[in-house]
């Protein structure tokens, strides 16, 4: 059905016609931030960081002002406009006309789809410890924590390797990416974004692969080129109490008429969380941390048990950005990136087992059962990206034109240590730790189109994934799980071409149409014997191709200029990494294999959004969205065929696996469709000088199979309701936040969910607790080169756990910020 609804809308879409253009400067630079408007000011529009601006929403024959700061305000009839547009220096600098419009106004009101945006500004107002953090408290997203270093975005009851990161045009989902919780999102320095812009649902035809619940697009800071040399520079830094950590950054421009260049450095130490002492939720003893390892390997009873010990890490970040203008058309920028940790403490595993502490006078830290592991952290994340990017506007017959050829090395680690009352495998050195280590080196080559309102390329991307362990045979034998994934090595290739148009069909009415197709292999074998025989995997070997259309058809629909109708029909998609495939992994009473037989998962997904201009200062919204998964892989027991008893095949259900008894578990796809459906509600108000916003998130799944568990993934209900008020060189923020309730009933049984992180009483687990907290800024602007910043979070100091997450928010967390600029 939705091949012919393709078919029929391209052949109307030829009668459109183009309704984008660039806008440049007299040495054809992009000017970004252009507002756009009608005489009446009734419509307007800002340009992107490329300097492309939506002209759909203005007549033919009306008159339309350009107009920025440091340019001269150019009038022009929309009907005299070409592909590009050219604005001259303004030498006296203007003072710019006073127009209600942002870069996120422009994303909304002009585009089909439910996106948000984040500037640089917003960025540091939010005053977040990480980038996960910020995408929290900005709304519309739920964030899961397994550890402090870390945050798995949840997207529509999507998560992980459903999620795809992108950062400057380039693919950051990698193909170790999991399906679970994925804490990647922290290498990204949120002081070297620029802007951050979240596309909900796959309905993007630019993106491909993984972009199920949306794509969360990462722009980092660039410069410009100029006359006059110019040095600049500045130092951000901050202090937060709950975390007893500091960052600082510190960084330095240079433009200039032929190149420019910007250099960023962070630094971050974090100490360990204290969580919040007021219990509304009824469940005295939830979270509590009774016991640690000290620093000398020891088990030591916690002095304060609100305090979650081994939380605590550092990292630092590296970030340099050349840009040089070869000819008046074309632009290279190299653009280089490098992240680093210390070791990261997985908490959510160092806290099973903890029960209470009792002090004996004898023997001192005596447990009511002993935590379960000594030792389990990752090894320092390391992710290092370059980028030499080519840039060309109106060369030869092209508006555009833009090439990223890319590489990135991804190191990550892990490291556990049984206690000895856990750990008893006879042949094994109790006391070494266990160390997997994984290295993935991606390159990856992007080339992208613009010709009039039509946007094509290319994307090609090549993995290779190297799995290492510390228990290695000299007869070359592996045992089931010495390595993450096969030690021979694995890869994933993917090459894929896409087209997008956009047309007007007249000023309240605008389509837009797009298609893809991607081609996938991925390769990986097991050695064909093992030092521990499981027949199951030895052997096993992996030689996989795929061929995936997909594509969106998206429709705006303006009554009048207070209203705007919207619909998006897209059909996403998920090709199955060398994680979803290969891994072999170990959590709780479960082991999950490999599945050799696993295909891609498809979405077919409708979203319609409703908005209403009430006056000139009020504006409500409504989006829902339906999406419905075929083929979809869910994490479920299996059986596997272990020799023959009696003539028959012995199907084999469990597996004695580090002398612990485990359910096998692997990824498998869905015989019967998953819904997944929900909705979002908001407004914004402009009140006597003040600002509200708000909205209301909730999320539904459904298996559609009989006797198949709850979905994955779904978070409970949540949302945000934020004042704001500036008064001369302050401002002031209250930023409300609330999430519901989700029953251990709405779990999946998986335990993806990790239903063993809530309340527990008498032996059952309870579900996820409702919460709320109420959270304060004050921004106060001393002059253009100094401002001081104060948070507080969580004034209240309430105790809650997001949704799945493995560890305790933070408590009253106060955050003292200093911005220098020089």
């Amino acid at each position: 059905m939705l091949r012919y609804i393709f078919i029929f809308w391209s052949l109307i879409c030829i009668c459109g016609f183009s309704q984008e253009v660039i806008i440049l400067d007299s040495e054809q630079n992009p000017i970004s931030n252009v507002a756009v408007f009608n005489a009446s000011k009734t419509k307007s529009a800002l340009s992107d960081n490329h300097g492309i601006i939506n002209l759909s929403r203005f007549l033919e024959n009306e008159k339309i002002l350009f107009q920025h700061p440091s340019y001269l305000i150019l009038e022009i009839e929309k009907s005299k406009i070409k592909s590009t547009v050219t604005l001259n220096t303004n030498f006296n600098f203007l003072p710019s006309l006073d127009l209600k419009v942002s870069k996120n106004d422009n994303n909304i009101k002009n585009v089909a789809e439910k996106k948000i945006f984040i500037s640089s500004k917003e960025i540091k107002e939010l005053g977040s410890i990480t980038t996960a953090d910020l995408l929290e408290k900005k709304g519309g997203i739920s964030v899961q924590k397994s550890q402090m270093g870390g945050g798995s975005p949840n997207i529509r009851g999507f998560e992980a390797n459903r999620v795809l990161l992108v950062l400057d045009g380039v693919r950051l989902n990698n193909a170790i990416y999991r399906s679970a919780h994925l804490q990647n999102l922290i290498t990204i320095d949120e002081y070297l974004i620029d802007d951050i812009e979240v596309i909900f649902g796959p309905s993007s035809v630019l993106y491909g692969s993984d972009a199920l619940g949306g794509t969360i697009n990462m722009k980092s800071k660039s410069v410009q080129f100029k006359a006059q040399a110019e040095w600049n520079g500045g130092v951000y830094s901050s202090y937060s109490t709950a975390y007893d950590g500091f960052k600082t950054n510190v960084f330095s421009t240079y433009e200039s008429s032929k190149y420019s260049a910007i250099t960023s450095i962070s630094m971050k130490k974090f100490g360990d969380i204290k969580m919040g002492l007021w219990r509304p939720h009824g469940y005295e003893n939830w979270g509590l941390v009774h016991h640690y390892i000290n620093e000398d390997g020891e088990l030591s009873c916690n002095e304060d048990l609100n305090v979650q010990k081994n939380t605590g890490y550092s990292q630092y970040d590296l970030f340099h950005k050349l840009i040089v203008k070869i000819s008046d058309n074309w632009r290279a920028t190299w653009n280089t990136q490098y992240s680093t940790s210390s070791n990261v403490p997985r908490f959510d595993r160092l806290n099973d087992g903890d029960l209470e502490c009792i002090i004996d006078p004898d023997t001192g830290c005596n447990a009511i059962g002993n935590l379960k592991y000594h030792t389990y952290y990752y090894g320092p994340q390391d992710r290092r990206f370059n980028s030499l990017k080519f840039t060309g506007i109106e060369t030869g017959s092209l508006d555009k034109t833009e090439i990223i050829l890319s590489n990135q090395l991804i190191k990550e680690s892990r490291h556990k240590l049984k206690l000895s009352d856990f750990f008893n495998n006879p042949e094994a050195q109790n006391d070494e730790t266990t160390r997997k280590y994984e290295r993935v080196d991606i390159y990856s080559v992007n080339i992208n189109f613009k010709k009039n309102n039509f946007y094509f390329g290319s994307e090609t991307v090549y993995n290779e994934v190297k799995s290492t362990s510390n228990i290695f045979d000299p007869e070359d034998k592996w045992s089931i799980g010495d390595t993450r994934y096969p030690p021979g090595g694995s890869s994933v290739f993917s090459h894929a071409l896409y087209i997008n148009s956009v047309w007007r069909f007249s000023h309240k009415f605008q389509s837009e149409i797009g298609g893809r197709y991607t081609y996938s292999h991925i390769k990986g074998a097991f050695p064909d014997t093992l030092k521990r025989p499981f027949a199951y995997v030895e052997g096993l070997n992996l030689n996989e191709q795929s061929n995936i259309l997909s594509g969106n058809i998206k429709f705006v629909y303006y009554p009048s200029d207070s209203w705007k109708i919207s619909s998006v029909t897209a059909r996403g998609f998920h090709t199955p990494n060398v994680d979803d495939m290969l891994k072999v992994f170990e959590k709780g009473n479960r082991l999950v294999i490999p599945n050799v037989y696993l295909q891609p998962e498809y979405s077919i997904s409708q979203e319609l959004s409703i908005s209403k201009d009430i006056g000139q200062n009020i504006d409500i919204y409504g989006v829902g969205f339906y999406t419905r998964i075929k083929n979809a892989m869910v994490m479920d027991s299996i059986g596997i065929v272990q020799g023959i008893f009696n003539g028959e095949p012995l199907i084999q259900y469990s597996y004695l696996y580090e002398d612990e008894m485990k359910f096998l578990f692997a990824n498998q796809n869905s015989t019967s469709p998953t819904d997944i459906f929900g909705g979002t509600f908001g407004f914004n108000a402009n009140i006597k000088n003040f600002v509200l916003s708000g909205d209301i998130n909730f999320t539904k799944g459904v298996n559609r199979g009989s006797g198949m568990g709850p979905v994955a993934h779904i978070p409970p209900i949540f949302g945000k309701v934020e004042l704001m008020r500036k008064i001369n060189n302050w401002k002031l923020k209250c930023l409300f936040l609330y999430a519901g309730s989700k029953p251990a009933s709405e779990f999946d049984e998986a335990n993806v969910d990790n239903l063993y992180e809530t309340p527990n009483v008498s032996g059952v687990w309870m579900g996820s607790p409702k919460w709320n907290t109420v959270n304060l800024s004050v921004n106060y602007k001393l002059s253009e080169s100094f401002e001081l910043q104060i948070n507080i979070d969580n004034i209240l100091d309430r105790h809650y756990k997001t949704f799945s997450s493995g560890l305790s928010a933070p408590g009253r967390n106060f955050i003292f910020s200093t911005t220098i600029l020089f």
